[in-house]
């Protein structure tokens, strides 16, 4: 089958389509990106066919990005947060849809692969559905689906059947939608008019999902929170691993078998324009502990960018092979992002994440519920905020244990075998019914 895979310019949203993408090709399929140029190099090297996003929503879209990091320093109000949605994710939607259509055209796609937050999709979804290939929703960040207890996406609050709690979470819920829901989805809705289609389901980040015709969650059924409406077309199929790539710093064994304890720090690859939020205070909280390793990762950015002097038991690198490294690693630090959360947890390592903005303190509330680590609700925890928390980690079990557990039910899932069986059998369904 032709599988084309769609994502935004970000490192973060486009890396597991990477993985999608090599799975898809060992299994004997044909495979094309619909991306920024900034992947061109490694799609190719993968063997995969590249189509580039049109510039306005490329290179000037990463221009805008990156004034809006600028401007929005730390954790945006629900009213700033919309802005930025808007501005990020729901406006390039019409030129990623025309220019998606004329790619369809040089590919004939059977499966469209996208990820949570690429909006290009939206008018296929919407329109006829003899007028479209399958198209699969691969779940990059923390479900956005309605939750059992009404609670919205986007604070982290932790579940509950509390009915005070109940009460106070609808409140929430009705505020969030409100100041930034509703008028990113008035903004969708407006776009989508002027194309002669109907509005979406759901809110921006929901409509994919829900429109879709299967979602690809890659994590374990535990990492997340009960639905209201559980939705049978979800297959949680584990994580997706990236194939090597990155460093693996030398004398790793040889520091875990003397004892030592090493400690992993990322920042991730998008909120890492201050290297000072989480690498330096890391650096700083334990720099000084001989019988710790740290391996300090700036997710591409050059290491002089970290503001603090790196002591003798740091080892810093633009970016780690996660696959060879992880499994050494006693503590990971990182800014929450899925991705990074989902490999630790894969390989049952404890974490402290932190971080505000985007889905941070969405992933923070699942590693705080399932007990797999402590969440530092800023985006600029402080060296003893650190220090403390890695060493509660240490010295309580029953987060290395939580995450063993969860490693347990990660490896009862194998995303190569579950996600090509089932894009296969949904492809072949699609034929069948068509002819």
């Amino acid at each position: 089958m032709r599988v084309l895979l769609a994502s935004i310019p970000a490192t973060g949203h486009f890396n597991p389509l990477l993985v999608v993408a090599n799975i898809l090709k060992k299994a004997g399929h044909e495979t094309a990106f619909y991306t920024s140029t900034l992947f061109h190099e490694k799609i190719e090297a993968a063997g995969s066919r590249f189509f580039p996003l049109p510039d306005e929503v490329d290179q000037r879209w990463l221009e805008k990005v990156a004034g809006l990091l600028k401007r929005f320093i730390y954790a945006p109000s629900l009213e700033e947060g919309a802005e930025i949605f808007k501005t990020v994710f729901v406006e390039p939607m019409p030129a990623q849809f025309h220019e998606l259509q004329k790619v369809l055209k040089k590919f004939p796609a059977d499966l469209i692969v996208f990820e949570t937050s690429f909006a290009g999709v939206f008018p296929l979804l919407l329109g006829p559905r003899s007028a479209r290939p399958v198209c699969a929703y691969l779940g990059i960040s923390a479900s956005p689906l309605d939750r059992a207890d009404g609670a919205p996406w986007g604070p982290g609050l932790m579940p509950t059947e509390d009915p005070e709690k109940l009460k106070e979470y609808a409140e929430i819920a009705r505020e969030v939608n409100e100041k930034k829901e509703g008028p990113l989805t008035e903004t969708a809705d407006r776009l989508l008019a002027e194309l002669g289609l109907p509005g979406l389901p759901g809110t921006v980040f929901a409509s994919g999902a829900l429109l879709a015709d299967i979602i690809l969650q890659p994590c374990a059924p535990s990492f997340e929170f009960p639905l209201r409406e559980p939705a049978k077309k979800v297959h949680f199929i584990g994580a997706l691993l990236p194939q090597g790539a990155g460093d693996v710093p030398p004398g790793l064994k040889e520091a875990k078998d003397a004892g030592r304890k090493i400690v992993l720090v990322s920042q991730g690859t998008i909120a890492n324009n201050d290297l000072g939020k989480l690498l330096a205070p890391a650096i700083q909280a334990l720099g000084e502990r001989e019988d710790f390793l740290i391996l300090a990762t700036t997710g591409g950015k050059p290491i002089e960018n970290i503001p603090c002097a790196l002591t003798p038991n740091t080892v810093a690198s633009k970016y780690l092979n996660f696959g060879k490294v992880m499994p050494y690693v006693d503590v990971l630090i990182a800014f929450g992002s899925y991705g990074t959360v989902t490999q630790a947890l894969s390989l049952g390592v404890p974490m402290v994440v932190a971080g505000r903005g985007e889905d941070k303190p969405e992933v923070g509330a699942r590693v705080t519920a399932t007990g797999c680590g402590i969440y530092l609700a800023t985006d600029t925890p402080s060296p003893e905020q650190i220090r403390d928390a890695v060493d509660q980690i240490l010295a309580e079990p029953e987060y290395r244990a939580n995450s063993e557990k969860l490693r347990r039910e990660f490896a009862a899932h194998s995303a190569e075998q579950e996600l090509t069986t089932l894009l296969e059998a949904l492809v072949e369904d699609q034929q069948v019914l068509v002819s």
